[in-house]
């Protein structure tokens, strides 16, 4: 199975789409693969596991319905992250300019090297 964030080539309609997986969903025991194309089109595919191959859906209810659960499962979530919580972001780095300079550079020896 494909993972997310993989690319593959894929032919819709007799023409040829790279398109690039956005997630893996599982529902009712069936495994769903949610992909956007170049153009910001999703496609899904139903993964069968007996033929190891993708089937497009094509039934737009189903689509719909597909990508609500995803959007309201997956997408709808307020904090998906606590990177606006890490210290790092909140911290004053005790880098000193000045200091940085002072290192008591001595120029005559450096002169040997170059």
């Amino acid at each position: 199975m494909y993972s997310q964030g993989e690319t593959f080539f894929h032919n819709i309609d007799d023409e040829e789409f790279e398109l690039t997986v956005l997630e893996n969903l599982i529902i009712r025991d069936k495994e769903y693969l949610i992909t956007e194309d170049f153009n910001g089109l999703n496609h899904i595919f139903l993964f069968d596991e007996e033929n190891d191959e993708l089937q497009l859906i094509e039934d737009g209810g189903e689509i719909s319905s597909i990508l609500e659960f995803w959007k309201e499962e997956y997408l709808g979530q307020d904090d998906i992250g606590d990177w606006d919580d890490d210290e790092y972001y909140d911290r004053e780095d005790s880098y000193s300019k000045d200091g940085y300079f002072d290192m008591d550079y001595d120029d005559e020896n450096d002169k040997e090297y170059f």
